[in-house]
């Protein structure tokens, strides 16, 4: 597929921007230096529009989030830093062919309009979900068209088909297209972690992220229920669904870096499309 042209696994600490964690950028440096090496692909590749992923911002527990809105704009002003704020236009016909080939694959979508956040009573803003991977693209000098995602609270089956939707619908549009899977690991690293310690937490990171690099989606889209909960992650969705966007394509998928500094991992893995007939 010549249209999708990169895919990525990328976390989202607020602290990793370092108008946010300014001195503490320092400990997450590996992380900060993957997700500029993933900007500067996007950039590299003429990428002209970035569909993101992010469990954060309106999430529903039947249906997948996509924001119809004509321009999307955020800020980090709620981690003190107001002066960070971007601001995408909407690539609508990537949106429109989303909708369809998500519907055709029978899985639920919730169109977010003005009306809808109203009634649900949540911001129209990008949430730090999408900020956080948008920031390096921003500064690596991306200046294309979004597509914001939100993850249902569906089961990995069908976020994978969705992805299969994207794909589907990534293939219909005459321009070059990056998706952005945007999700934390586990966050139960150490005693100090935010949602408390599991010994499991580790063993959750070290797998997703293997099989991940292996191309596994089966072994993603079974993963063990009480290793899933033990972890405490928000990374799992998003990744199933990248696993549907990636689904029969041929591509070359590297680990740039994983580290958990603050006992939340954070994990950045790229997938670089190949040339070659792809796979059903």
């Amino acid at each position: 597929m010549k249209n999708l042209v990169v895919c990525a696994l990328m976390p989202h600490p607020p602290i990793m921007v370092p108008e946010v964690g300014r001195e503490e950028c320092k400990k997450v440096q590996a992380t900060i230096s993957a997700a500029q090496q993933v900007a500067e692909t996007v950039k590299k590749l003429g990428v002209q529009t970035v569909l993101i992923m992010t469990p954060h911002g309106p999430v529903f527990r039947d249906a997948i989030g996509i924001s119809v809105y004509p321009r999307l704009k955020g800020s980090l002003a709620n981690f003190r830093a107001p002066e960070v704020v971007l601001g995408y236009e909407t690539d609508g016909q990537l949106v429109r062919h989303i909708l369809r080939k998500a519907e055709h694959l029978g899985i639920n979508t919730m169109e977010i309009t003005d009306e809808v956040a109203n009634t649900y009573r949540f911001s129209m803003e990008l949430d730090h979900g999408a900020m956080v991977p948008l920031y390096y693209l921003h500064e690596a000098g991306f200046r294309g068209q979004l597509v914001h995602v939100t993850v249902g609270f569906l089961p990995y089956e069908e976020m994978y088909t969705f992805g299969k939707a994207v794909q589907a619908a990534i293939g219909l549009v005459d321009k070059k297209v990056a998706v952005i899977a945007s999700g934390d690991l586990s966050h139960r690293l150490t005693p100090e972690a935010p949602a408390g310690y599991s010994p499991r937490g580790t063993e959750f990171d070290k797998l997703l992220l293997e099989k991940i690099v292996a191309m596994d989606a089966k072994a993603i889209l079974n993963m063990d229920a009480e290793l899933v909960e033990e972890a405490g992650e928000c990374g799992l969705r998003p990744s199933a669904f990248m696993m549907g966007v990636l689904g029969g394509l041929h591509s070359k998928v590297k680990m740039l870096s994983y580290e958990g500094p603050f006992g939340v991992g954070y994990g950045v893995i790229l997938c670089m499309m190949q040339e070659g007939e792809d796979s059903e």
